[in-house]
């Protein structure tokens, strides 16, 4: 036996919904935060019924499970960041806001989820607006994809949603885009900091907000600093996405272990 245990990782703690795929919510941040070395957590939210092709049922948990299953970790886990992904109800999402209240010190990363990559509805009206009047001013920062963050803002540009957007940092994504170039925004307090382009890779892909927005977590509870996580987090994707592979019938899945550092 030996004389003593090797050192922790790093604690990541994922609230999301679960895909049996494996492509995208828990199983992705799962996978995400163990390529970047961090041990992930994960509060189940929602199951659904999904494939490569798209979602075909989303179940919301109920509430009080959500949240028992988060007092639950914190009373064991020293927690070292926090990723916010579907949350399936605005009780969910009510109870989650409740419970980070106790815990200010913690930096949030919030993918606020609309649709899926295949286009399917994910959020109602009411969890829509919760998210952009209470739950985004609590994170630190969000990653919506740009047709996301135009829907929560009701802007039709990257940088008119940025100009009101309730939390501090606002990573706005291109992925869904047209043109050979990916184009990244990132802002702080509605002003632009940093652009990151990409090339783009033909195709459709599944659970790339998820991986962007959880390898974000990963680099905040590694301790870096909020410029440095997002260029991290998006070079890591773009890696996994150029690595991506077809088990399925529909979309590509990324492979983050091929995009470990």
């Amino acid at each position: 036996m030996p004389s003593s245990l090797p050192p922790s990782r790093p604690v990541l703690l994922s609230i999301a919904g679960a895909d049996p795929s494996s492509g995208a919510g828990l199983q992705a941040d799962l996978l995400t935060g163990t390529a970047l070395g961090l041990h992930v957590c994960t509060v189940l939210s929602a199951w659904t019924v999904q494939d490569s092709r798209g979602v075909r049922r989303v179940q919301a948990l109920a509430a009080a499970d959500v949240g028992a299953q988060i007092e639950t970790l914190w009373a064991d886990f020293a927690i070292a960041a926090v990723k916010i992904g579907l949350l399936g109800s605005l009780a969910t999402a009510q109870v989650v806001l409740e419970l980070l209240a106790a815990r200010p010190e913690l930096p949030v990363v919030l993918d606020p989820l609309w649709r899926s990559g295949a286009g399917e509805e994910l959020a109602s009206a009411e969890l829509l607006a919760f998210l952009r009047e209470r739950l985004l001013p609590r994170a630190q920062i969000a990653t919506p994809n740009l047709p996301e963050a135009c829907r929560i803002s009701g802007a039709n540009s990257a940088d008119a949603a940025a100009r009101d957007w309730p939390s501090e940092w606002l990573l706005i994504s291109g992925g869904h885009g047209p043109g050979q170039l990916i184009d990244n925004r990132l802002y702080q307090r509605g002003r632009l900091v940093e652009q990151f382009l990409q090339p783009r890779r033909e195709g459709e892909f599944h659970g790339t907000g998820c991986t962007l927005s959880t390898a974000i977590a990963a680099g905040l509870a590694l301790g870096q600093e909020m410029s440095a996580a997002v260029a991290v987090a998006l070079n890591f994707t773009h890696a996994a996405v150029q690595a991506a592979y077809a088990p399925g019938q529909g979309q590509y899945f990324l492979d983050r272990w091929q995009a470990r550092p």
